[in-house]
């Protein structure tokens, strides 16, 4: 039986997060529109809207002999952990609220335009500084392909059967229960900072030393990473583990080249050189070859369709690399990629 109690907390979670993010940026609408962010904002605010309608179903679909026994249990699990985490953030931001108040001198060392300040006066955009950000990306990589490498050894050696499970409900359980548990943590960190600075514990504050200036002033581009991911968690594995590879690998390749040997720019007034917009399109031409080989069994199309398949993620990779503007191509990327793949293998 069905028990929307198990897997609603997640969901009302999600949905209050695209609540929360559309009323600050439909609040500041005249800033964002100004500085080309509000169609960034508004997008990033639907995933989570998104995210909230489409997680009672991630767990199942793939696993239609999944017991409604076992889905609860997963839901109950997952439901359970992130209640903590929000538990133990507002009680963290209320007490931080208490002694800054509390303190004139803790609030003002906690305003964040001097944080802003102090942040411009000590950046640096050099290529250590961008393989720190990227290597974050990519861990997301590494949460998909060890959990599903997990997933796939304990139904081999039958202990998931035991539990009423299979490798898609058990390696997704684990997937979108982390990947979720850190976009929560980095939403109620960068509506907090977004919003009241003297909010935000100081451990907190040492999470944005890394991020681009472009994100001062908004969201930053991992917690939207991340979200792009859930419509493909639908689509098979590969199509799945392929946009996560691209959105992270062949970003932080096309960047790296680009900041290495890059010396031909891409567009006036563009930091995108020729270098690394080729790198890209080869990274991710290679990547849908390589993981759609790699996992065949399930995806089971010919070698002619991934072929396809990969001209077709290669080519808008490209295109969202050259002409995207207003939305992050953290967002782009994975939405068009994947969805051309995807429709691609249902041809």
């Amino acid at each position: 039986m069905v028990n929307s109690m198990y897997f609603l907390p997640t969901s009302i979670i999600f949905i209050g997060y695209f609540i929360l993010t559309l009323i600050y940026t439909l609040k500041n609408r005249k800033e964002k529109i100004k500085n080309h962010l509000f169609s960034n904002e508004l997008v990033i605010a639907s995933l989570f809207l998104l995210a909230g309608i489409l997680y009672p179903y991630i767990y199942s679909f793939h696993s239609p002999n999944l017991s409604q026994n076992s889905l609860n249990y997963l839901w109950l699990f997952t439901s359970t952990i992130f209640l903590v985490e929000m538990g133990v953030w507002f009680l963290t931001l209320i007490y931080n609220t208490i002694i800054s108040k509390r303190n004139p001198k803790i609030m003002a060392e906690r305003d964040y335009n001097k944080f802003c300040e102090d942040f411009n006066n000590n950046w640096q955009d050099n290529l250590k500084s961008e393989v720190g950000r990227k290597l974050l990306h990519l861990f997301t990589c590494f949460v998909i392909f060890f959990f599903w490498t997990l997933g796939t050894i304990l139904d081999n050696l039958g202990i998931l059967s035991q539990w009423g499970l299979d490798y898609y409900s058990f390696s997704y359980w684990l997937i979108v229960t982390v990947g979720f548990g850190f976009v929560i943590m980095f939403q109620v960190a960068d509506l907090t900072r977004l919003n009241k600075f003297y909010m935000l514990p100081n451990w907190a504050k040492r999470w944005y030393r890394d991020m681009k200036q472009s994100e001062l002033n908004t969201f930053i581009a991992s917690t939207p990473l991340v979200l792009s991911f859930i419509p493909f968690l639908f689509a098979p594995f590969p199509i799945f583990a392929s946009v996560a590879l691209i959105t992270t690998g062949a970003d932080a390749v096309a960047c790296l080249i680009g900041k290495k040997y890059g010396k031909h720019y891409l567009k006036t007034n563009s930091k995108k050189t020729i270098e690394g917009f080729i790198a890209g399109g080869f990274t991710t031409f290679m990547i849908v070859i390589f993981i759609s080989i790699i996992y065949n069994p399930w995806l089971q199309v010919g070698f002619e369709k991934i072929i396809f398949m990969s001209l077709i993620a290669t080519s808008l990779f490209l295109l969202v690399d050259a002409f995207a503007k207003n939305i992050s191509d953290n967002i782009l990327n994975p939405l068009l990629t994947g969805f051309g793949m995807w429709i691609i293998f249902l041809i």
